[in-house]
């Protein structure tokens, strides 16, 4: 019988560096890449009529609100009262209040100034 303590585990040592080369090669090759788990794409069909007519709905919310704010600046309002009388605003067309809430579905980059406000 040999005794294997005497012997360098040359085998081992090579799989597990190969292992370890191996592990590191792939995940640069991954890195570079997106990951294909989880894309986001345009909604299409029924779902994208629904998503646009909820996104119109929310730009004429944004365009009152607008409309309203800048009367109320004219007027000499404060910014919390402004948003105070938005809050307790309807509006005209489908009766929805006008507050930060109705206009939450809209991305920030078209909220513009109620982006800092809601």
């Amino acid at each position: 019988m040999t005794d294997r303590s005497d012997k360098p585990s040359t085998g081992r040592r090579r799989f597990l560096s190969g292992l370890g080369a191996g592990a590191a090669g792939a995940a640069m090759l991954a890195a570079g890449r997106p990951a294909a788990a989880f894309t986001v794409e345009p909604a299409t069909g029924t779902a994208g009529a629904v998503l646009e007519n909820a996104l119109a709905e929310q730009r004429r919310h944004l365009a009152f609100r607008a409309e309203v704010r800048a009367e109320m600046v004219r007027q000499g309002a404060t910014p919390e009262r402004i948003e105070q009388a938005l809050a307790l605003m309807d509006c005209p067309i489908c009766g929805s209040r006008l507050g930060p809430d109705s206009i939450s579905a809209l991305p920030a980059s078209e909220r513009g100034e109620d982006t800092a406000r809601g």
